[in-house]
């Protein structure tokens, strides 16, 4: 019976063969290669082809939608321009498609960018974007990412390698991978991620700076700047799928990405300030007014990203300072000779709450 099977499954290759041979193609059959009227690579049968990517980009805003405006610049044409420079970095890459969801100054509904990256079966959804702060003080990149399921373990995964693509090739100071939930916490608060969540698609939204604080002024603010940010997201991008590019003499197939687990309940975002904001006197030199601080600051929920210092006991303050320590760390600052000399500082979270330190009295 065994035999019988055998010789008839011999019988059926070999007709495949002869189908395959008259129709000039290539065919592997029996473990065996036969090569016919093609110049095509072969493969052994058991080798699987590369997966191609399709992502799809899609620039902030336009239109009669502007999106943040400072100084001159619309933030719906940096999102383009930034959008225009990912993708043709992209191009470079094999084994990816690129989908837009807009490439001119028009109006396209949310809805409609969600159903055009269902609609070309992206693999990735990426909302690129440009920031601004009500009192105008804030400053560096964040990314913004579902906060349910494997959307979330997906969209943390992708959000640090962008922030470490930010910071190394750009110096951009990076805050944070962050979800917000809805206030009544039934849905994701950015629109855009939630619609792409209905169709199952990662997304994230690419906060690259601040265009109304001067520490970022200099990434957004000449061409050279805005095509430095797309080719960062491309290189995120090409890192987080493990892509290949001849041209760029670049393979990304080993690239060891950070894997989040896939969280059993939402990931909601954190409502509340620093636990810990304390500060002890390191020095305080009279002469030039240089005084340094030793500072514990720590937040169960998210990190520290800043700090701020006072040297009239609150009633004035610095602008804002990025907070680099893991844990604990010193700071230093010049206190101007009409202060009181009263020192305090606030330390901040990922979303923009703080703590006020104790008071330390220097003269």
């Amino acid at each position: 019976m065994e035999y019988k099977k055998s010789e008839n499954k011999k019988a059926e290759n070999r007709k495949k063969v002869r189908l395959a041979l008259k129709r000039g193609i290539c065919f592997a059959a029996a473990g065996i290669i036969l090569l016919s009227q093609c110049n095509m690579p072969v493969y052994a049968a058991s080798k699987k082809s590369v997966k191609n990517v399709v992502v799809c980009i899609d620039p902030g805003h336009g239109g009669s939608n502007q999106g943040a405006m400072y100084s001159g610049y619309e933030e719906k044409n940096l999102t383009l321009q930034i959008a225009e420079a990912m993708q043709q970095e992209l191009s470079l890459y094999q084994g990816v498609t690129v989908v837009m969801t807009r490439t001119t100054d028009t109006d396209v509904s949310l809805t409609q960018r969600a159903k055009t990256a269902a609609d070309s079966k992206a693999n990735f959804l990426y909302s690129i974007h440009l920031n601004a702060s009500p009192d105008h003080n804030l400053f560096g990149a964040e990314v913004w990412v579902s906060g349910y399921g494997k959307l979330y373990a997906e969209g943390m995964s992708f959000g640090s390698i962008e922030l470490n693509e930010l910071a190394s090739d750009i110096g951009v100071y990076t805050k944070a991978v962050k979800t917000k939930i809805s206030d009544n916490g039934d849905f994701d608060h950015y629109s855009i991620i939630n619609y792409a969540k209905s169709y199952g698609i990662p997304s994230a939204i690419i906060e690259h700076c601040y265009m109304d604080e001067p520490h970022d002024t200099a990434y957004f603010t000449t061409p050279q700047a805005l095509t430095a940010l797309g080719k960062a997201d491309a290189t995120s991008v090409a890192k987080y799928f493990g892509l290949k590019s001849d041209k760029l003499g670049v393979n990304y197939s080993t690239f060891k990405k950070t894997a989040y687990a896939v969280p059993s309940s939402v990931q909601h975002q954190d409502t509340t300030a620093p636990e810990v904001s304390q500060i002890s006197l390191n020095s305080y030199n009279t002469s030039s007014g240089l005084v340094s601080l030793h500072v514990r600051a720590s937040d169960a929920q998210s990190k520290i990203i800043y700090y701020n210092y006072s040297c009239d006991g609150g009633l004035t303050w610095s602008r804002l300072c990025g907070w680099t320590a893991a844990g604990d760390g010193d700071i230093q600052f010049t206190v101007p000779a009409a202060s009181t000399g009263e020192i305090c500082i606030n330390v901040w979270n990922a979303y923009e709450l703080y703590t006020q330190s104790n008071h330390i009295k220097l003269y």
